[in-house]
């Protein structure tokens, strides 16, 4: 992957996001127990999806409500998978069916997958409920239009509740990483923009053909004491995260759960102009709460940012500000609505200003360095990336983002495969890092490392062009490594980054 198209991937959420549909290959995994179905060669239009995702998603009611799918069935046994977080604690749990119908769970026969955020809950029932299909394919090659069914935590009675249904895209894989917290803790892949609420945790995440990808896991964010309400509050950071269904049907086969599946592994078609007009009913943003709330008032921000409403954004993040002046996580989403309306020197001092009311805020740190590197501001990047790895040091992006400038902007390229050894340790299925560790030892005239680490990273991406063009170069021993330049001061900018006692006070 090209550097310059990562950086521009990393802050994709800083600018509009582009709904990109193409084809692209097939993942098919066996597993055992599974019906195979046919494809259908065609999207659904929004409304059809809706009417489809209501029949198979359950709300499960607890202290803590969450939502669920239902995946399988075997004579008058429901299976129900769901976020593992849902049912974590032993309690008292029921399922609620879409016709209202109320069904006691066993917990001791809830069954929690080994190392992700999955469980699987099961119910008995005499009633016809339909079961969900899945679908396993390459979710990650590009932006899908994709959506979330789940159940809103609510005190009303179900008969009162209302279920919600909400559109966004997918974020592929390439972009995923610059943004998710901890994307490789509990099974978390999948990235998206949809609005998401408490509850709807568990909730499947559905493609263009109503067929289950994924499971809801939750919705980035932080806990905030709010002084007007003199409560903690939940603030809306980011996007929303969950875990891929083949994540799940991998485990249902190592485990020998004996379940039958119905599955597709086809990816759907681009939608149409009609299908894709048909969402825009879907594209609702929750009225604001309390007017007189800083957390109420970025929480609505962040909704609109999600929906690329970025001037309404703007204007919901400054009144968070008004009412509470050093309220960060507001700071934090104007910036980042500033960088997406393209007024980057703004955007800038609005990530100073986060980071300067909270310096351990490592979000804010990072999109910092990432608008930075993007307006070729090299070692002001690496200044914001080093703070990152100080408050953060297991975030393998930004040592893969750090060893990218250190190689190609500063020539460091022993620095550099430094912190492609720490992407790599830290993820070690990380193609991109073992490329650019490849490249550095080229750079070196070390052919056999260079190999050594291209054959690695074929093995995870096959046919990957650059890889292939570095061993070819390699084969061939027909170019020379590139001169090494020297940069003035390059060292002393690293010096600076690794302050003993107090922070930096380079940017305010």
């Amino acid at each position: 992957m090209k550097f310059n198209n990562f950086l521009s991937g990393f802050r994709n959420f800083l600018l509009p996001i582009q709904s990109l549909l193409i084809s692209y290959s097939l993942l098919l995994i066996p597993h055992a127990a599974i019906v195979l179905k046919q494809p259908i060669a065609m999207a659904l239009m929004a409304d059809k999806i809706n009417q489809i995702s209501t029949e198979f998603t359950v709300l499960i009611d607890a202290i803590n409500p969450g939502s669920g799918v239902i995946i399988s069935k075997k004579k008058d046994t429901y299976y129900v998978l769901t976020a593992n977080h849902v049912v974590e604690t032993q309690d008292e749990y029921a399922i609620f069916t879409k016709d209202g119908k109320r069904y006691e769970i066993d917990y001791q026969r809830i069954i929690k997958l080994p190392g992700v955020d999955l469980a699987v809950l099961e119910f008995q029932s005499n009633k016809n409920y339909q079961v969900a299909t899945l679908a396993d394919y390459n979710y990650q090659a590009e932006f899908r239009h994709i959506f979330v069914s789940g159940w809103p935590e609510s005190r009303l009675p179900f008969a009162e509740k209302e279920r919600l249904f909400s559109p966004g895209l997918l974020i592929n894989q390439d972009y995923e990483l610059a943004f998710i917290k901890d994307p490789i803790s509990h099974g978390y892949e999948l990235f998206y923009n949809n609005i998401t609420e408490l509850g709807l945790s568990g909730a499947p995440v559905l493609d263009t053909q109503g067929r289950v990808i994924g499971i809801h896991g939750a919705s980035e964010g932080t806990r905030i004491y709010d002084e007007e309400s003199n409560s903690v509050k939940r603030v809306s950071i980011g996007f929303s995260y969950g875990i891929p269904v083949n994540t799940f049907l991998k485990l249902a086969d190592k485990l020998n759960m004996g379940l039958n599946f119905q599955l597709e592994n086809s990816p759907p078609p681009p939608l149409t102009k009609k299908e894709a007009f048909s969402i825009e009913a879907y594209l609702k943003v929750p009225e604001t709460a309390d007017i007189s709330s800083a957390v109420a008032w970025a929480n609505h921000g962040n909704h609109l940012y999600r929906l690329e409403k970025f001037e309404e954004a703007l204007v919901a993040f400054e009144r968070s500000i008004k009412i509470s002046e050093n309220f960060y996580p507001a700071w934090y989403g104007k910036a980042n609505v500033l960088s997406a309306l393209g007024r980057y020197d703004t955007a800038i001092d609005s990530y100073t200003k986060t980071v300067k009311i909270k310096p351990d805020f490592y979000l804010g740190w990072r999109d910092q360095g990432a608008l930075f590197a993007y307006l070729d501001r090299y070692y002001e990047a690496l200044i914001s990336f080093n703070q990152v790895i100080r408050y953060k040091p297991n975030d393998f992006a930004i040592w893969y983002l750090r060893g990218n400038i250190l190689t190609t902007n500063f020539q460091e390229y022993k620095q550099g495969i430094t912190a492609y050894n720490k992407a790599i340790q830290l993820k070690p299925d990380f193609a991109e890092a073992w490329i650019g560790k490849g490249k550095a030892f080229y750079h070196l005239g070390n052919y056999e490392k260079a190999r050594e680490a291209a054959q690695e990273a074929i093995k995870l991406k096959p046919n990957n062009p650059e890889v292939l063009s570095l061993l070819n170069v390699l084969d061939a021993d027909s170019l020379q490594p590139e001169p090494v330049e020297s940069i003035p001061n390059q060292r002393e900018v690293e010096k600076i980054n690794y302050p003993t006692h107090k922070q930096p006070n380079l940017l305010w």
